[in-house]
């Protein structure tokens, strides 16, 4: 794996910390005033500049904020061409208070890629050939973590555990769907507008570890509680949930298990609900779908099952 640079600080950051709080935008300034006519988009902070958080509050955790590119989107059939990771250190609160490393490696696939997907990752033919990774190493230095935090872990999660199959089954966070972006004043789920709307930019796309920079700028982003946006992100990783599967549901109650905000994942109707919530679904489920006289599989997820 290819290491990025790493280097001590400057004095000052270029990212806007700023609380949501009720009557204000994102940007930070209260609705209604003339600032909401202007927002200024700072630069994200680059891993060398990056400052070192003086007083942590522990306990500390190490956690590799990671990005892939691949081939497609089947796990099965694509494979990875591209894999980012930078290796953070993450106080209680959710501050990162060092990147330790950063590093980047390629692989060529040994077919062209479609026009898609260099469009979609900024990778050409030329630029994987010859190209090898190195799954151990980087399964190594994964295991070292207490943690992997991905933007669309149910992506990167698949296509990671079947690259590195000396992985170790590690806790898994989804800055996406663990983060209450909505609640937080934010609009949209993808990781570019929602760095945008944090107040930041950056000036190179696509690849994977200008994708893992971004993403580690916007986890800094400080919610109302206090706490970052990774802090929370943590929070509800490690919360325990169940996961209900309509096994067998006939067609017929597609669209009322659909806008009950159940997904179909190729093979069954499922969702995810909250611990205390399982009674509430399994009523639900009883109610809604009558005449059917099947019953959900029911079984509890953690964060080491959680996006397979």
């Amino acid at each position: 794996m290819e290491n990025v640079s790493v280097g001590q600080p400057p004095t000052k950051r270029y990212i806007m910390n700023i609380k949501t709080t009720a009557g204000h935008s994102p940007t930070g300034h209260p609705s209604g005033t003339e600032n909401d006519k202007v927002r200024v988009l700072h630069r994200v902070t680059p891993f060398r500049e990056w400052p070192e958080v003086a007083d942590p509050v522990e306990p500390l955790m190490d956690v590799a904020i990671l990005d892939t590119e691949s081939t497609g989107l089947d796990p099965k059939r694509d494979v990875v061409i591209e894999i980012a990771v930078a290796f953070v250190i993450v106080d209680s609160m959710g501050q990162i208070v060092r990147i330790k490393s950063a590093g980047k490696s390629l692989q060529d696939p040994g077919v062209p890629l479609s026009p898609k997907i260099v469009q979609l990752t900024g990778l050409t033919d030329e630029m994987l050939a010859g190209q090898t990774m190195n799954p151990a190493r980087i399964a190594e230095r994964l295991n070292e973590m207490d943690a992997i935090c991905a933007h669309n872990s149910f992506h990167d999660r698949r296509f990671v555990e079947r690259l590195l199959p000396d992985l170790n089954t590690k806790p898994w966070i989804c800055s996406m769907r663990d983060c209450d972006w909505a609640g937080w004043g934010f609009d949209g789920a993808k990781a570019d507008h929602l760095l945008m709307q944090a107040g930041m930019f950056n000036p190179v796309k696509h690849r994977a570890m200008d994708d893992v920079t971004s993403l580690t700028n916007l986890l800094t982003f400080v919610t109302p509680s206090g706490k970052t946006a990774l802090g929370e992100a943590i929070d509800n990783a490690r919360r325990d949930t169940w996961l209900f599967e309509a096994r067998g549901l006939p067609y017929d109650y597609r669209q009322i298990i659909k806008d009950r905000g159940w997904r179909w994942n190729g093979k069954v109707w499922w969702t995810e609900v909250a611990h205390d919530q399982r009674e509430a679904e399994e009523a639900w489920y009883a109610r809604a779908l009558k005449p059917f006289s099947g019953t959900p599989h029911i079984e509890p997820i953690t964060w080491l099952e959680r996006y397979r």
